[in-house]
């Protein structure tokens, strides 16, 4: 096996990795618990004007809730007025 250059920094890394965190004076990780690991959340993507985004942020930073929660809503919203 050819030794590249970072090959060191690498087997440190590796080293730090197993150490606890708790020996380096660290926080320990956290297991995940947010909506990307949560099977019942989906990310979504979509395209809106780049003023109408800068609003919302602002409002949603006023009001101290999450995009997330408006889109959800606004969707849930949509979908219960078609039935």
């Amino acid at each position: 096996m050819v030794k590249g250059k970072f090959d060191n920094l690498l087997k440190a890394r590796d080293r730090d990795n197993t150490a606890t965190r708790g020996d380096r004076g660290g926080r320990a990780r956290a297991a995940s618990v947010g909506k990307r690991s949560d099977d019942e959340y989906r990310q979504v993507s979509a395209y809106i004007r780049k003023d109408t985004h800068q609003q919302v942020k602002l409002t949603l930073l006023q009001e101290e809730r999450e995009f997330s929660e408006l889109v959800e809503e606004l969707l849930s919203s949509w979908l219960k007025a078609r039935t």
